[in-house]
C-alpha cells in the first residue's frame, strides 16, 4: 500500500454515519509509526467545478474521463480526510472489505498533493506526511 493507490470500499463510514460503497485514493506511504491518509472521490457533478485540475478553494482536484484508472469525470475531495492506522488498513485489504483498483500515475498523485497544499484547510502534520 503506497501513495497513489485507488481503492474500493465496501461498506465505508464516512464522518457523518452514512454507510456507502467508496472509492478512495491513498495519499502518504507512511513511516512505520504513521497512519496511511486517505481521501474519497466522487463521480457526482453536483455544484462542483467543471474544469479539470486543481480547485485548492473548493477543498477538490478534478480528474477528466479516462485519466489514469477513472473512466468518467472524478472529484478527489480532501474537504476531509481519513486517517487509518496501518494495521485497520491491512486488516480491511486482508478481509477483502476493501480491494486494490489501480495505482495513479506519479504525475497525477503530485498534482493532487500540490493541489492539497494550496488547501487552507490542510493541517501542517498531514501536509509534511503528503510531501516525502
Amino acid at each position: 500500500m503506497k501513495k497513489g493507490t485507488v481503492y474500493f470500499h465496501q461498506g465505508c463510514r464516512f464522518h457523518d454515519g452514512v454507510i456507502g460503497n467508496k472509492l478512495f485514493v491513498i495519499l502518504n506511504t507512511p513511516r512505520q509509526d504513521e497512519c496511511f491518509i486517505t481521501c474519497k472521490t466522487t463521480s457526482q457533478p453536483d455544484s462542483r467545478p467543471d474544469r479539470e485540475g486543481c480547485h485548492n478553494m473548493d477543498n477538490l482536484y478534478v480528474l477528466r474521463e479516462n485519466d489514469d484508472f477513472f473512466n468518467q469525470k472524478t472529484w478527489i475531495q480532501f474537504h476531509e480526510y481519513y486517517n487509518v492506522s496501518q494495521e485497520r488498513l491491512f486488516n480491511l485489504r486482508d478481509r477483502g472489505i476493501i480491494t486494490k483498483k489501480a495505482e495513479l500515475r506519479e504525475q497525477t498523485i503530485r498534482a493532487i498533493i500540490n493541489c492539497i497544499s494550496r488547501s487552507e484547510d490542510i493541517c501542517p502534520l498531514y501536509l509534511s506526511m503528503l510531501n516525502r
